[in-house]
């Protein structure tokens, strides 16, 4: 195949051929020169043996290219598949990961709704609790005014019981009743 043959090995092949093609021009018709049976055909052999040592070296080559290309090829595969096969498990991985976040925030979530639910209670029992305390303190407050006026109203009577009494200080008093003799509902509502 002429395609495939390198440029200077077409020029040296077409030089040989054109060389071949003049030679016989010369001779032209009739009997043919005695040097003609001589072998041209030496030259072609040679050009033909350096085109097969070089078709085979660039085979060669191209089978060694085409070697490592596939070793090359086989290991970047297999570094592929690894990798995918360790994203697979790290995907794996996350979607646990992510699962575990979703309930632990659903948890959460939860706890925070029973929590302010709690605290909603919490606040309207302290309302209640303050204005109950609120109450009692102004009940508080009230008894012990009250208290106090007593006092101070039994210590102004205190006060005038011993000023008008004085003398009967000195005096001793028995509960015992001396002669005193009720005949009637008249008699005992006189000693009243």
């Amino acid at each position: 195949d002429a395609a495939s043959l390198a440029a200077s090995d077409k020029k040296t092949l077409q030089a040989l051929l054109q060389q071949q093609s003049s030679a016989d021009d010369e001779d032209g018709p009739g009997a043919p020169a005695a040097a003609a049976y001589k072998s041209h055909s030496g030259g072609i052999f040679e050009v033909l043996e350096d085109l097969k040592e070089k078709a085979e070296g660039q085979l060669s080559e191209l089978r060694k290219a085409e070697t490592n290309s596939k070793h090359n090829f086989e290991m970047l595969r297999q570094s592929l598949e690894d990798q995918k096969g360790q994203d697979s498990k790290d995907l794996d991985a996350e979607k646990s990961a992510r699962a575990a976040a979703e309930e632990g925030k659903a948890t959460a979530e939860s706890d925070l709704q029973m929590a302010t639910k709690t605290l909603k209670e919490s606040s309207k029992e302290l309302e209640t609790t303050q204005g109950a305390c609120m109450t009692t303190a102004a009940d508080h407050d009230a008894t012990v005014a009250g208290r106090t006026e007593e006092l101070k109203v039994i210590a102004q009577a205190k006060k005038i019981l011993m000023d008008t009494s004085s003398g009967a200080v000195s005096q001793t008093y028995s509960f015992a009743q001396v002669g005193a003799t009720l005949s009637s509902d008249v008699d005992l509502a006189r000693s009243e």
